[in-house]
């Protein structure tokens, strides 16, 4: 995939404001008005989930005096697309992700640096419950199937905070997620399940499939929500979607693990399947850190999307595609 130029043209997505930078069969859009997200699309099929009933729709934060009863009013909004949230869940407000962060606008500037390329930045407003900013960085190169999202948390505030970046992306339709299991693991074979989420513990032995050292979870059949996740022994995941009329679509997250540092989870990567929305989500997090006031932490994700012959059948074939960058 190669283009002589990358350009980052004005448009709208699902209603909202947008921008677009095609290369080849790939098309990234940024939507900036709600919560920083990107979203992708395939040889022009979307890849990113959008909740059909949020589509378009846009929460002035300025204009919102009771954030309690904003929160109860939104629930848990599924604005979809690829996001940055903190972790770890467990301290969100109401079981929500913080407002300012996920459902505020954020603001937009784009560079082309010296390396080439392009680089669009979006930078969200100080989150009133936190004091963190986050900042959300897209580097596009040219001649690169690969793209770089930077997930940037700023602490604002006047005391120390302790959060982690958590990148999630809820991806369109059917598919099944690879990731790798950590030989050390405290987990049951070295997945870690989230029986506080929907009917994992249930659907864990239908859904979960040992290949090697590398376990597959399958979001292709299942009625149930569930969420499983592995520890950080190494950070990457793949994710092999069917899209229909255009085949198998390959999506690929790699960051760097740290696994001597604590995640707040638990785990470096996690797969979560709707029971009520055709989607599944693939995240993939940062450690845990701790940053005094004016202090800042960047967790850089590369992703690429590709086409694929047919589902991987060994764990050779699986890290194939981690290992190597296919082109199209």
């Amino acid at each position: 995939m190669r283009t002589e130029t990358l350009s980052l043209k004005r448009g709208s997505y699902e209603g909202w404001s947008s921008w677009h930078i095609t290369s080849g069969p790939r098309e990234l859009v940024i939507v900036p008005q709600v919560g920083g997200r990107l979203m992708m699309r395939w040889k022009g099929r979307d890849l990113s989930f959008v909740h059909p009933g949020l589509a378009g729709k846009v929460v002035d934060l300025t204009q919102v005096d009771d954030r309690a009863a904003k929160r109860r009013e939104l629930g848990f909004p599924l604005w979809g697309g690829d996001k940055t949230w903190l972790a770890p869940q467990e301290r969100w407000l109401d079981g929500v992700p913080f407002l300012d962060l996920d459902s505020g606008g954020y603001e937009l500037d784009s560079y082309q640096p010296e390396s080439g390329g392009l680089v669009a930045r979006m930078t969200s407003r100080i989150c009133e419950d936190t004091g963190v900013r986050i900042t959300r960085s897209l580097h596009v190169l040219p001649d690169d199937p690969e793209w770089v999202v930077s997930h940037q948390i700023w602490n604002t505030s006047g005391e120390t905070v302790q959060w982690a970046p958590w990148g999630v992306h809820m991806v369109r339709g059917a598919g099944v997620v690879y990731l790798p299991r950590n030989a050390a693991s405290p987990y049951p074979d070295g997945v870690k399940t989230f029986a506080n989420e929907g009917r994992s513990s249930e659907v864990r032995h239908t859904v979960l499939e040992e290949v090697g050292s590398v376990v597959a979870v399958d979001c292709r059949n299942s009625s149930a929500a569930f969420k499983f996740g592995v520890d950080p022994g190494e950070g990457w995941m793949l994710g092999v979607i069917d899209a229909g009329e255009l085949g198998l679509v390959g999506y690929r997250k790699q960051v760097l693990a740290y696994p001597e540092r604590p995640y707040s989870h638990g785990c470096i990567a996690e797969v979560y399947n709707s029971d009520q929305f055709p989607y599944f989500e693939m995240e993939i997090h940062g450690p845990l850190i701790t940053l005094e006031p004016g202090e800042t932490f960047a967790l850089e994700e590369r992703q690429v999307l590709f086409d694929m012959p047919g589902w991987p059948r060994s764990e050779k074939e699986v890290r194939s595609y981690v290992d190597d960058t296919p082109t199209n």
